[in-house]
């Protein structure tokens, strides 16, 4: 062996993460990947035709393979599998509360949206009434607080994902009408770098 090696090149070594558009979870996955300082490497694409039949037929969500995340040999899908990879994996401390009554508060503001707040927006004139219910609920539990819980937690990255769907759907009107809202929103803006980001720009 030679005292000299010629020198290989250099690889992009960065993690994929595919998202697929208007999926709030993948904003979900891009914000905490921009907040954590996790270099990589982003992806968008749509679901083929099949993947939409079986998806349906299995009462699934796109199969769960968006967002999908592959980081050398490893390769994983959906969106809480890719959070918490993502969670571990970059140079921030973790986003995870230290204490009980905050990660189950945390939890609590995950479900609210999930289970109560997202399934509404299928058709928001109809469930204009219940929206604005919450919105005044989770409007209300923001006063005088910076984040959700009171630190920032993976609760905000859910709730501000879905707001940053809405607001590129052009139906921002849903909830800009709640002042501490739209405050705690703008300091996210400011906190989270990828909240900024344009789709329509990677795509292009």
């Amino acid at each position: 062996m030679g005292l000299f090696k010629k020198s290989k090149p250099k690889v992009d070594e960065k993690p994929k993460l595919t998202c697929k558009l208007d999926d709030s979870g993948s904003y979900k996955c891009i914000f905490l990947a921009s907040y954590r300082k996790v270099p990589i490497n982003i992806e968008w694409a749509e679901p083929s035709e099949f993947d939409d039949k079986l998806s349906e037929s299995l009462n699934f969500s796109n199969l769960m393979r968006f967002p999908h995340i592959k980081d050398g040999e490893f390769t994983i899908c959906g969106e809480n599998p890719v959070l918490t990879y993502l969670n571990i994996k970059g140079g921030t401390p973790t986003i995870h509360p230290r204490k009980a009554r905050v990660l189950a508060m945390q939890e609590y503001w995950i479900q609210v949206l999930t289970r109560n707040f997202t399934p509404l927006l299928n058709n928001d004139s109809k469930n204009k009434e219940k929206i604005s219910s919450i919105l005044n609920y989770f409007d209300s539990n923001l006063s005088n607080k910076n984040y959700i819980v009171g630190e920032l937690s993976l609760a905000d990255i859910h709730w501000a994902a879905v707001f940053k769907l809405l607001e590129d759907e052009g139906r921002e009107e849903i909830f800009n009408s709640f002042t501490n809202i739209t405050n705690w929103l703008e300091n996210l803006k400011i906190e989270i770098p990828g909240y900024e980001i344009n789709k329509e720009e990677i795509v292009a």
